[in-house]
């Protein structure tokens, strides 16, 4: 039998291949939507585990550049 989280998984699978092959900017909204869950995921664990003030808002800083950065090279890569 099939389980419910491995049909998800080829689901989505299939709908970024086929946003790459038939709309660039299908993809680009599915990078950008998984960037976000990427940066929102990095800032909840490091709020929830990092209790020093400095080093948590260090952290969210670099982390945001990061997300930013790695949407500059997915959308040079792209383009």
């Amino acid at each position: 039998m099939f389980e419910l989280s491995w049909l998800l998984l080829r689901l989505a699978a299939l709908f970024t291949l086929e946003g790459f092959l038939i709309d660039i900017e299908v993809f680009v909204l599915i990078m950008g939507f998984l960037f976000c869950h990427v940066h929102l995921g990095l800032k909840t664990i490091i709020s929830d585990y990092i209790h020093i003030k400095k080093v948590k808002l260090i952290l969210v800083i670099l982390i945001r550049i990061l997300a930013i950065e790695l949407t500059r090279y997915v959308l040079e890569l792209l383009l």
